[in-house]
């Protein structure tokens, strides 16, 4: 059984995924690679196996979701491992935004959120108004609102197409900056 402080950071490491996606959603980091490695630490001191958790606002409504196959702490590395973590948050303007990867790692500072292999990001996924953001890698930094990435990026709107190698995101500000080979297309409405 759990104590209370690794519940603590059970919850934490989920959450750090989702927070600083409230405003367009991001999440990942350079230094992951581009695939899982399927073994385990031997200093591993807990797991949960098909996790689910929730967060809801103070009036009741549902604002962070997360969902992995598996979530593994190392007290060594001072981090959790989350494996194929789905992540929802949902605004007060009834948007949300989904993001996902094929494995991440948070440490337990909360400091930095790595996200690697095949990360989407999704905003407004139910809607026609929907972008997604793919890239390999990237990091997110929860206490300052901003992510980055120095692998490819493809972000996609339903009247442009936008392609560039590096980027970062300020979320308070909602600038987003693609650092080099970038190159586009859009489609004016008829």
């Amino acid at each position: 059984m759990m104590d209370l402080s690794n519940r603590y950071r059970v919850a934490i490491a989920a959450f750090i995924l989702v927070p600083v996606l409230l405003y367009w959603g991001l999440a990942s980091s350079p230094n992951e690679n581009d695939t899982p490695s399927p073994a385990l630490s031997d200093k591993m001191d807990y797991f949960v196996d098909k996790a689910t958790l929730k967060e809801w606002n103070s009036s009741g409504k549902p604002q962070r979701k997360l969902t992995t196959v598996r979530l593994e702490h190392d007290p060594q590395q001072q981090h959790s491992t989350l494996t194929n973590p789905e992540s929802f948050s949902y605004r007060d303007n009834n948007s949300a935004v989904k993001i996902s990867a094929m494995i991440g790692t948070v440490l337990d500072d909360n400091s930095r959120t790595d996200l690697a292999g095949d990360v989407i990001v999704n905003d407004n996924p139910n809607s026609d108004s929907a972008t997604v953001l793919n890239t390999t890698r990237l990091s997110v930094f929860p206490k300052q609102d901003y992510a980055e990435t120095d692998k490819p990026v493809t972000i996609i709107s339903p009247q442009s197409r936008l392609e560039g190698v590096g980027m970062d995101i300020h979320f308070n500000s909602r600038i987003l900056n693609l650092h080099s080979r970038v190159k586009g297309a859009h489609e004016n409405e008829k």
